[in-house]
């Protein structure tokens, strides 16, 4: 399976000729790192959840722009936002590659707005959690969300060694320098060697291949 990391939490999947893209968000979108034109026809396009750097309208209405009849999948309270925005195809529902479940946002209240989350399992090979780490299960692949108001790095480690999946890929983490990123993934390095667990250190941009 091919995935490129554009910051933050916005990852493409690429498998057997379909594609989703994953949290078309504020942050990912100012990096300039999306080609619009280079980007396969998309499968789906999965927002977890309604806050800016998962959702941004600049990011959404480019995409509808360029692929008009791409299915979204989001939260029902983010549908009228998508609609706005110019979606038309949205649910909240799973398709044959997107299994979806409902929760709640982890606890952001007083500091930001509670808001629905998807938990998603994508081509039954990846699992994006959203913005919460409560969840027991994972696919061959985790997309872990390492920093964020709502939770902290180290219960992001303990959720990885916990759930041992294939290959650990860290997002939401933006809001790092360079420097301090190489170092939480060097961490991230030494506490899961020697286990099954491969930790994948993406490049903005860039195309990995996950043997799954």
């Amino acid at each position: 399976m091919k995935l490129t990391k554009f910051a933050h939490s916005c990852v493409l999947l690429e498998e057997n000729g379909k594609a989703i893209l994953l949290s078309p968000g504020i942050y990912s979108w100012q990096t300039g790192l999306v080609k619009l034109e280079e980007l396969p026809t998309l499968t789906a396009v999965v927002v977890t959840h309604k806050h800016g750097d998962h959702l941004a309208e600049p990011f959404v209405k480019a995409l509808v722009a360029v692929q008009p009849d791409a299915q979204w999948i989001a939260p029902a309270d983010a549908h009228e936002q998508l609609r706005v925005f110019g979606v038309t195809n949205i649910t909240d529902q799973g398709t044959e590659d997107v299994e979806v479940t409902t929760v709640e946002h982890a606890k952001v209240t007083p500091f930001g707005v509670q808001v629905q989350n998807l938990i998603v399992h994508c081509f039954g090979k990846v699992t994006d959690p959203g913005d919460t780490h409560d969840f027991t299960e994972t696919k061959d692949i985790l997309l872990l969300p390492v920093q964020a108001p709502w939770s902290t790095t180290i219960r992001a480690f303990e959720l990885g060694q916990e759930l041992k999946p294939k290959y650990l890929v860290p997002i939401h983490d933006w809001m790092w320098n360079d420097e301090w990123r190489s170092t939480i993934y060097d961490g991230l390095d030494r506490v899961f060697a020697g286990t099954e667990t491969t930790v994948v250190r993406p490049i903005d941009g860039l195309p990995f291949e996950c043997d799954v």
